[in-house]
């Protein structure tokens, strides 16, 4: 039987990635978890809150409250389960932040939800937390 053990370094449960925000001056940087099924508290308070949703979604009555009632509830799921951390991010007086959940709830809250977004796909993608190494498949693959 083959071995395919070499995937087993794709997994990114527990891993952090750096979410750099350029828009920002002073371009702060967000330690974050992925916003995927790979956190699973995060991922069960999404499935606990979205019970509400299952019909809306069923028929096909998705609308633009819906989504941004989802991007609420990411606002208030990431400080608990998704952003573990922070670097140069400062409040209005230019001074830097103390990293707490209430300071990154407020943070997130502040921010546009053009930029939110940015920051929910970036957590939502599980290529954002992989090693910078890649899989060297030619030197595993013995033909």
């Amino acid at each position: 039987m083959s071995n395919f053990n070499y995937l087993k370094k794709l997994e990114v449960e527990g891993k952090t990635a750096r979410c750099e925000i350029h828009n920002i001056p002073g371009e702060p940087v967000l330690i974050v978890k992925p916003a995927t099924e790979a956190n699973k508290p995060y991922f069960n308070a999404v499935l606990r809150q979205s019970k509400r949703n299952v019909r809306a979604v069923q028929s096909g009555a998705i609308n633009a409250a819906m989504l941004s009632e989802n991007r609420n509830q990411d606002r208030e799921l990431f400080p608990k389960f998704v952003v573990v951390g922070w670097e140069k991010v400062s409040d209005a007086d230019g001074n830097f932040a103390e990293f707490t959940e209430e300071n990154c709830r407020a943070f997130l809250d502040a921010m546009p939800d053009w930029l939110f977004d940015k920051i929910r796909n970036f957590a939502g993608d599980c290529s954002n937390f992989m090693e910078d190494a890649p899989v060297d498949v030619e030197s595993l693959v013995k033909n």
